[in-house]
């Protein structure tokens, strides 16, 4: 039986958790600050991938199963919700989880370039909450609102928000993340290998 259909064991899921909050740090700490100016927030997501890409290709080597990664998904977004974070990020990063798992066991979780392209896919998570304003912005504002978004906090996002900025998100996040992603993929081979953290 290969790696990627073995049953997670109750190591894997202890695994699984701490790289589940390492994950949310990085994003956090990379995207966090644009978060908080309204005039940047579309930003989070470049931001949010610029230090996840060696944590994704570790935590994928360290626990090559698949509902590793929907586990990670399925945390991120109970965190999220717990947190009044916008729904379509939540389940953004649910979903794309789910498939970045899917993608990386097809090459039972040893294929660089379909990790890579996990992570992108993974990367795309957190714009789920920004497709959803450009796309649905009075629901999106109704949700924001009820949960305690300042009116004045809205006004100047919506300020930038033009179809210019969502290029600029999606192509900037998937640029960054192809480089974290390679960069993580480069420390695979060279760093964690070496050192024995992965095989």
């Amino acid at each position: 039986m290969n790696e990627g259909k073995k049953k997670l064991g109750a190591k894997d899921l202890i695994v699984t958790g701490i790289f589940a909050v390492l994950l949310l740090m990085a994003a956090m700490i990379g995207g966090g600050p644009f978060a908080t100016v309204p005039t940047l927030t579309f930003y989070f997501p470049i931001g949010a991938a610029v230090l996840a890409g060696p944590i994704f290709m570790l935590f994928i080597a360290k626990v090559p199963k698949y509902g590793a990664l929907a586990i990670v998904g399925a945390v991120l977004c109970i965190l999220g919700t717990l947190t009044g974070m916008h729904w379509g990020m939540n389940f953004g990063f649910l979903v794309c989880s789910i498939i970045a798992s899917i993608i990386a066991g097809i090459g039972k979780f040893k294929k660089p370039v379909l990790n890579l392209i996990a992570y992108l896919v993974y990367c795309i998570g957190p714009m789920g909450t920004y497709f959803v304003f450009f796309f649905n912005r009075e629901s999106w504002i109704s949700f924001m609102l009820k949960k305690g978004t300042e009116q004045e906090y809205i006004d100047k996002m919506s300020e930038v928000a033009t179809g210019g900025m969502m290029v600029i998100m999606v192509v900037g996040t998937l640029v960054v993340g192809l480089l974290s992603g390679l960069l993580g993929l480069r420390l695979m081979r060279k760093q964690f290998i070496k050192a024995g953290i992965a095989s």
